[in-house]
């Protein structure tokens, strides 16, 4: 009696409890996506995306794309240079240089270098990575690091970012 109260209880609980799913059909999710691209004028924008890169043909495609959906003043602030810099991370490795360029000579040698990394961090490089790091960035090999030879040097080392 017992058992048979127990299956009663759990195939009225089963019964009560089995959800109803109904799939959307083929023509509503057609429709819902279209209103959803309508809404949020995709089109237009992928569309504007896609003209940049063919007009710009820049040489990073995917962190121009990335830097002209976040960026204020986009379409300046994501033009690439011959490095594939955007003006916008160029400004950035310049306020850098600027920082490191603590004789203001438009120009950074291994002394400041080295003052700027122990002061952010660079204290788990010894000086002979620095040097060799100083090496990379020293192009004519003349003790000194200007901006162009200081640019050029981050645009082959950073891939993609986000720009927050």
């Amino acid at each position: 009696r017992l058992d048979q109260t127990a299956h009663q209880v759990l195939d009225t609980t089963s019964r009560a409890a089995t959800p109803r799913v109904t799939m959307a059909t083929d023509t509503e999710t057609r429709d819902a996506n279209e209103a959803y691209l309508l809404r949020h004028d995709v089109q237009d924008l992928m569309g504007g995306l896609i003209q940049a890169v063919v007009t710009q043909k820049p040489s990073d495609p995917v962190q121009f794309l990335i830097d002209r959906l976040t960026l204020e003043n986009a379409v300046v602030m994501s033009t690439q240079d011959d490095n594939g810099l955007s003006l916008y991370r160029r400004q950035r490795l310049l306020e850098v240089f600027k920082a490191i360029d603590t004789d203001r000579s438009g120009k950074v040698d291994l002394r400041e270098t080295v003052g700027f990394a122990s002061k952010h961090g660079g204290s788990v490089l010894s000086d002979e990575e620095l040097k060799s790091i100083f090496k990379d960035f020293d192009e004519n090999l003349n003790n000194e690091v200007d901006e162009r030879e200081f640019v050029k040097f981050f645009s082959r080392t950073v891939g993609p970012l986000s720009n927050f």
